[in-house]
């Protein structure tokens, strides 16, 4: 992945787009794979940005690069957008932003550092060398040169570091490090790549690196003329292959209780339990990796064998040795096989030790902790395989040096809960108002969006090739736009006090959804690198039913993300408290265009791991029909969201129309024994409410807009049905909201009430939604009824079927309640027409006329 572009690239993009073009489209993922990407636009393009761009040079930086663009980071997003991954540093460069840097005197990477934090026991200035460490320079008993080998707390490899210095002039180191891209300061440790020499120069040492070591040979021979050989193999163990006592306990409180020993503290001087998780992974664990390596390095040296002195090479002098040379080889042999089998011993003891750890500090790990973890233990294998080939150690590295079989199961857990983190950050920021076109692409919006020529002949619909993902708005996020209302025009339908913008300048999400995906985007290209890692190291994944297993992971942890990201936008601000149905309905609207992206986002994810080989061909379908199934999942528990936040909405609506009907129907005066040809104030009220709640619904989508009018309109409806035809004084009828229903009414009453009806069908005409004005049938039949002259003859128990033909919505029962509290007129009222000295064409019942009524309709109710 990290090797000769553009060519390595291109081959690997290719062989993926040819397993995309035999795949079975059979599924929205399957369709989704060609939208957005064609090949002979795309690929060459990103092979060169990374080839000049990104990662000049070849390597572990190119590599990433090659992952971030296989996955189509730089087709969806500015290369200048950050990498939310670690909520930690999201919060970090939050906190800087606006307190400056705190870099300053007082900080812990100050000019003798040496690179370290402060508060760890590496001495400043002291390039790692501890004045009372066994393995110092000033406290080892080996006078200036020690036998130990130990790492530094610099960025720099203890190997290049400490070696070249005993190298003189032979190897230069680069003073000035290699620019680093985003992806690969979040996939690689700082060690891996800053200021590391380059591959030949790390050849050079490694070849130097016998010469080195001629001191250790020159004291065992010494020894040996001396006759005392063990004394020097015992002596050399006890400095080389030591042991320290570690932990809480170091003052002897406790007695030492919770002591333990430890090699890796014996090797590099240093208390390997110190400091929190963070300065662990970030400092304490590349530290020992390359100290482990170093020490590697220099007993694969030390088993080459004895050195011969230059003065012995002469051809008088080999022929004379001739038969000495053979038994110095054999005495040789032995002694080497005697410090190989303590070497090997005391490595193991140290990969051991450092798994060990390694996998007990990753329960609190960061997820971006446990990618750079896991291309630690990639890049330290691989180092150990070339640096100490023939150590027995290296057939137990695999089970020792991992990050054991629940790293799946802890990463999967750490990736839902930092997404949960990074959304409710993102969702707090946003203001949830919907995005305007020219807020993406500023003022100029139609000169950006028109492409130029040759881009249309390249993006032609007619030709079938896809067009490209729009920067910024990938996976589909450009095409959610709000659509013009279908009033024909009588109403003007602006958002959020947006008045002088029309409904097609703006898009049905706020800021928020661009970067909660790019959120998402990142995590998946992070969870596939670490599956990748894995995969690399030999690791088992957990078997999926079908299709590759790395794959599955990497979908598996993806849908969780996308879960808790919906879950996020919903809890995520006190909308609830609030009472804006504009937000809860943005919220909503969020939620759905985050669903839209998921076929696309998952097609490219399917792609990416195709092309960084996760996927291998014979694999492919069943993948792709794994994950339709992850799609399905994620599309439920969208769904669920959306459900949730509709019904918030509905209930926020709800209350405030139930407030309003309160306050201004708790002692309205029914018995108006006047008409009025305008509607009551309640009405004008309630309508001016329903209007400013439709307007505000843009964002959302058709259907649901539609739904949320029936829900507000079919409960005005309930509300004042409820009012008129319940019982006064009785629970069963009486409204939830616990106003009592109407006392007295009369005919002038109820016509009034008619003209309220009225009033609100026609503004549910308005609106453009088809047959809303339905909604109201029941409370129209009851007062239509209440005010028909043929009301007598309609309630006749031979009469049901033609008053069922009338008025097929009446309710007999809710008729009988009205009349019980029917204000009935007398004679002058009749003659007189009302307080309005006019007739009205409608019934007035007398009196003593409405007890007969009440009485024959609760006779058929019986029957």
């Amino acid at each position: 992945l990290g090797g000769q572009f553009p060519t390595a690239y291109m081959w690997r993009a290719k062989t993926a787009d040819n397993l995309m073009v035999r795949a079975h489209l059979t599924g929205k993922v399957a369709r989704a794979l060609r939208q957005g990407y064609w090949f002979e636009r795309d690929a060459q393009k990103e092979a060169d940005n990374v080839n000049t761009i990104y990662a000049p040079n070849e390597g572990l930086q190119r590599k990433a690069e090659h992952i971030a663009s296989a996955f189509g980071w730089y087709r969806c997003w500015d290369p200048n957008d950050e990498v939310q991954i670690d909520p930690a540093e999201m919060a970090a460069d939050d906190e800087a932003s606006m307190r400056g840097s705190r870099h300053g005197g007082g900080s812990s990477h100050g000019p003798n550092s040496g690179g370290g934090l402060s508060g760890s026991r590496h001495g400043d200035g002291s390039g790692g060398n501890l004045s009372g460490s066994r393995h110092g320079m000033r406290g080892s008993r080996h006078g200036k040169r020690s036998l130990g080998f130990r790492a530094s707390t610099s960025s720099k490899s203890q190997a290049f570091q400490e070696i070249s210095s005993t190298l003189g002039s032979s190897v230069k180191k680069s003073a000035s490090g290699a620019v680093s891209s985003k992806w690969n300061e979040v996939l690689h440790p700082a060690i891996l790549f800053e200021r590391s020499p380059n591959a030949k120069a790390e050849s050079g040492i490694l070849l130097s690196l016998p010469e080195t070591v001629h001191p250790v040979r020159r004291a065992e021979l010494a020894f040996s003329l001396l006759g005392r050989a063990d004394e020097f193999f015992q002596y050399y163990e006890q400095n080389r292959f030591g042991e320290m006592k570690v932990g809480k306990d170091g003052d002897n409180k406790s007695g030492g209780a919770n002591e333990r020993k430890s090699y890796l503290s014996s090797l590099t001087g240093d208390d390997v339990t110190m400091g929190n998780d963070r300065i662990f992974f970030a400092k304490t664990f590349p530290h020992l990796c390359s100290s482990v390596a170093g020490f590697s390095a220099v007993e694969a040296a030390l088993e080459l064998g004895n050195f011969d002195e230059d003065d012995d090479k002469g051809a008088n002098g080999a022929a004379a040795a001739g038969a000495p040379k053979k038994s110095n080889a054999r005495q040789s042999s032995a002694n080497s096989s005697r410090f190989r089998e303590s070497s090997e011993r005391y490595e193991r003891s140290l990969t051991t030790e450092l798994g060990s750890l390694l996998r007990s500090r990753s329960k609190k790990a960061s997820m971006a902790h446990m990618v750079k973890a896991s291309n630690m233990l990639q890049s330290l294998r691989s180092s150990l395989k070339i640096i100490h080939p023939s150590s027995a150690a290296r057939r137990y590295d695999k089970d020792y040096l991992s990050l054991g079989k629940d790293c799946f199961v802890n990463f999967q857990k750490l990736a839902q809960e930092e997404q949960l983190k990074v959304t409710a950050a993102l969702v707090m920021d946003d203001q949830k108002i919907p995005m305007l076109i020219t807020d993406m692409f500023g003022s100029n919006k139609a000169s950006f969006l028109a492409p130029s020529s040759g881009e249309q002949l390249q993006t032609g619909k007619n030709l079938g090739i896809p067009e490209p993902e729009e920067v910024g708005l990938p996976f589909g996020l450009s095409q959610m736009k709000q659509k013009p209302p279908t009033n024909d025009g009588k109403e003007s339908r602006t958002t959020f006090n947006r008045a002088s913008l029309e409904v097609e300048d703006a898009y049905t999400f706020s800021q928020s959804v661009p970067s909660v995906m790019r959120a998402l985007h990142a995590r998946a290209i992070a969870t596939a690198a670490f599956a990748l890692n894995q995969q690399e190291l030999g690791h088992d994944f957990p078997v999926k039913p079908k299709g590759s297993d790395p794959a599955g992971f990497v979908l598996d942890c993806t849908e969780e993300c996308v879960n808790v990201s919906a879950v996020g936008m919903k809890d995520s601000d006190n909308t609830v408290d609030e009472g804006s149905v504009e937000k809860a309905v943005q919220v909503m609207a969020n939620i759905t265009a985050m669903q839209h992206c998921l076929p696309r986002f998952f097609a490219t994810l399917v792609r990416g791991m195709c092309q960084i080989g996760l996927i291998r061909g014979d694999e492919l379908d069943e993948t792709l029909s794994y994950s339709e199934k992850i799609l399905k999942n994620a599309d439920k528990s969208c769904d669920a969201q959306i459900g949730s936040t509709y019904s918030l909405v509905y209930e926020i609506c709800r209350n405030k129309i139930d407030s309003h009907i309160n306050f201004a129907l708790e002692n309205f005066n029914w018995v108006a024994k006047s008409s009025r040809e305008m509607p009551n104030a309640y009405c004008e009220g309630l309508i001016g409410y329903l209007k400013s709640v439709f307007n505000s619904l843009g964002p959302m989508d058709e259907g649901s807009r539609a739904g949320l009018h029936f829900s507000c309109c079919g409960h005005v409806s309930e509300r004042l049905v409820k009012l008129l035809s319940g019982k006064a004084g009785d629970t069963t009828t009486m409204d939830d909201s616990g106003i009592q229903p109407i006392a007295r009414i009369d005919a002038f009453g109820i016509k009034n009430l008619l003209t309220d009806c009225g009033a609100l069908e026609k503004f549910a005409s308005s609106t453009g939604v088809p047959q809303l004005q339905d909604c109201f049938g029941e409370l129209r039949s009851l007062t239509t009824f209440l005010l028909d002259k043929d009301l007598p003859n309609l309630i006749l128990p031979e009469s049901a079927a033609a008053r069922r033909r009338k008025y097929p919505l009446l309710s007999l029962e809710k008729v009988g309640n009205i009349l019980e509290k029917y204000v009935g007129t007398g004679l002058g009222d009749k003659l007189m027409g009302g307080a309005t000295g006019r007739t009205v064409n409608i019934l007035l019942i007398d009196k003593k006329e409405v007890p007969p009524l009440v009485k024959l309709i609760r006779s058929q109710e019986m029957s």
